[in-house]
């Protein structure tokens, strides 16, 4: 038993060290921190600050009002925080969010912050949520 307790722990360690793994289907990428799926309940504290193009808005009639196809141009780290989207410059990620995105439009460039929610233990429960949403302002002439 005591020699076995090393090798579970690397694995774990290894596990929660694992940056992200992508799914890709139909140009859409979710993608899913390993770290975010371990433990209990509610998902790891992540954030990340991006700037996209609207790809797609659709109401929900359950859930999150609004479920969002954006293409990701860029993005940054919020502190020391994991972030879900650190590799998806130049692909299109779906999230959700609850704010009012009414006044968007499709091709809308806009920044945002975008960070896991859900509870690991229901299926399927583990989402991207964005929020602050704004369109991105570029200076005059440009």
């Amino acid at each position: 038993m005591k020699k076995v307790f090393p090798v579970v722990a690397a694995v774990v360690m290894l596990m929660l060290t694992t940056a992200t793994t992508a799914c890709k289907s139909n140009n859409t990428t979710t993608t899913t921190s390993t770290a975010a799926l371990l433990g209990r309940g509610a998902v790891i504290n992540s954030d990340s600050i991006v700037i996209a193009q609207i790809q797609n808005i659709t109401a929900q009639s359950t859930g999150y009002p609004w479920k969002i196809t954006v293409l990701i141009q860029s993005t940054s780290n919020v502190g020391t925080l994991p972030n879900p989207v650190a590799n998806s410059a130049g692909k299109m990620v779906t999230v959700i969010t609850d704010q009012d995105v009414t006044t968007y439009k499709v091709n809308d460039t806009i920044t945002a912050k975008i960070k896991y929610t859900g509870d690991v233990n229901t299926p399927g429960g583990i989402s991207m949520y964005m929020y602050n949403i704004a369109l991105e302002v570029k200076p005059q002439g440009y």
